[in-house]
């Protein structure tokens, strides 16, 4: 069999080609990663067409990979910033359906029609399921296979040029971002006090409550006259003038302070006693356990000051469960340290390896409840689908972090690549499969479905973008995962993570989707019921 006639092949060719175009910097503008349904559309033009299975197993991976990116950071967005996003995406969605309900007078479109070109247009497979439930294939296929195409290539274009018209800069954008949530988890620092407070003289550490004040750990002793420190233990007791270092995060240094002695400015240097040391959690059974469960201070005499996270710096409390990755920073005798070293791994290399396992057994979740069915009052029975299952399987799994020995989460190079594979897969076959009646559609229903197309899909985006921006103030990289959620758009949330790296705009998406995906169902089938 020819080359040109194999769909592995084909399906190559397609992806190599988008991503040499999506490189290709015009006037200073990237398509980036979206390029690939350019080609794909051309294919499809000239009788390509992949088989349907590339395009859930793409949509699958990309879903996938995002929903675990973002669901660390998914309750603590939607907690702080839930109502605004939420009310963002019911505003687009409203504005949607009443761009589709006023074409439908304007062009004359009937009811299957206006649901596909709705569907389409604010990309909702959904949608265009629970339209063709409602009123059989045929017109709401059609108009959905004409709009779609500019749905997903007019949100990621949105996305890509929004920056320029809001006048924003990204950098400047993440420099926000990071100082909001470094307000939230400031860093630990530490200081150092002189024990000037009677009550606490002659007894054991474990026996004054420190905990209950603030979260704080104190590391290191220097007892009065002498000229070496010690670690602090539970049945240390302190003396007036015994000088103590403390870590801690500022608000709860500040807190403590009054309940101990008053701050000093002479440093509790490091000597041949104590050694401090950074290790690296990477041996994959201990993941998942609890900091207290080592018990470091009383079995090695190694005082853990704080935990690192994704560069944010976490309090050593004995219930914090340790991730792969994390960087314990530690104090102690060397010899000491080298064993809990030798029980935590400190092997860089291996916090990068990926299991085949873990991914595979998610997304099997994800398939299993994509077929899961709901009723819905009033509304009839709604069906998760490929990407609401693997969606909620991938931030159910991702908070978890693990199970027993598996380790859901995925190193950030590997969710990159499997993401942007999965991605990739997607857009080629849905281009393939909208280009081979994009044209015919387009003969028979007329330039007015395309131009109203347009319409659906722009004006909710300029809504969204307008209520984010100038009435609830939300920051600039959530808002355009909030946009790219609304329109539940793969390739919108792709033209994101290409303007930037970080995890914001993916944590977003991942917030309001399943708002989106619901309240557009309920919006086509409610202007199927007036038209």
């Amino acid at each position: 069999m020819s080359l040109i006639y194999d769909p592995i092949f084909l399906l190559l060719l397609i992806i190599v080609l988008g991503e040499l175009l999506g490189k290709v910097r015009i006037a200073g503008f990237v398509i980036g990663p979206a390029a690939t349904i350019f080609v794909a559309l051309a294919f499809g033009h000239f009788g390509v067409l992949l088989p349907e299975g590339i395009r859930n197993i793409g949509l699958a991976l990309f879903i996938y990979a995002v929903a675990l990116q973002s669901a660390p950071g998914f309750i603590n967005s939607f907690r702080h910033h839930g109502l605004a996003m939420a009310l963002c995406v019911l505003a687009m969605a409203a504005t949607g359906a009443l761009t589709a309900f006023g074409a439908s007078f304007l062009f004359g479109f009937d009811p299957g029609t206006v649901a596909g070109l709705m569907a389409g247009s604010m990309t909702s497979t959904p949608a265009l399921a629970a339209a063709v439930d409602l009123l059989g294939p045929g017109a709401a296929t059609a108009a959905y296979g004409v709009t779609y195409g500019f749905g997903v290539l007019g949100v990621a274009l949105f996305v890509q040029l929004l920056p320029r018209l809001s006048k924003r800069t990204i950098k400047e954008e993440e420099s926000t971002l990071k100082s909001e949530l470094d307000r939230d988890n400031p860093p630990i620092s530490s200081i150092h006090l002189e024990i000037t407070n009677p009550g606490i003289v002659g007894r054991r550490v474990d026996s004054l409550k420190l905990q209950a004040i603030a979260p704080v750990t104190i590391t290191r002793l220097l007892t009065a006259g002498a000229s070496e420190p010690v670690l602090v233990r539970g049945e240390t007791i302190f003396a007036l003038g015994d000088r103590i270092r403390i870590a801690g995060r500022p608000d709860d240094l500040a807190r403590i302070s009054p309940f101990l002695g008053h701050p000093i400015e002479k440093e509790i240097a490091f000597d041949r006693v104590l050694s401090k040391k950074s290790i690296v959690v990477s041996r994959r059974k201990i993941v998942g356990k609890t900091l207290g469960f080592f018990n470091v201070r009383e079995v090695f005499n190694v005082q853990i000051t704080r935990v690192t996270r994704n560069g944010i710096d976490l309090p050593p409390e004995p219930d914090l469960r340790l991730h792969l990755g994390d960087v314990l920073h530690a104090v102690g005798d060397e010899r000491a340290l080298e064993n809990v070293t030798r029980i935590i791994g400190n092997d860089v290399k291996a916090t990068y390896e990926i299991g085949m396992l873990p991914i595979l057994a998610g997304l099997l979740v994800g398939f299993a409840l994509s077929r899961l069915t709901l009723p819905l009052p009033l509304l009839g029975d709604f069906t998760l689908g490929t990407t609401g299952g693997v969606l909620i399987a991938g931030l159910l799994l991702g908070s978890l972090y693990s199970t027993g020995p598996l380790i859901w989460d995925v190193p950030a190079a590997g969710n990159r690549l499997i993401r942007d594979l999965g991605l990739a897969l997607f857009m080629a076959a849905v281009g393939t499969a909208a280009g081979g009646t994009l044209l015919a559609t387009l003969q028979q229903q007329g330039l007015s479905l395309f131009v109203a197309g347009v319409a659906v899909t722009i004006l909710p985006l300029c809504v969204g973008a307008g209520l984010g921006l100038l009435y609830f103030r939300i920051n600039f990289l959530r808002l355009l995962g909030v946009l790219v959620g609304a329109m539940t758009s793969a390739s919108g949330l792709a033209a994101a993570n290409n303007l930037s790296r970080t995890p914001y705009a993916a944590s977003a998406y991942a917030t309001v989707y399943p708002l989106a995906m619901i309240a557009k169902i309920i919006a086509v089938k409610i202007l199927v019921m007036i038209l």
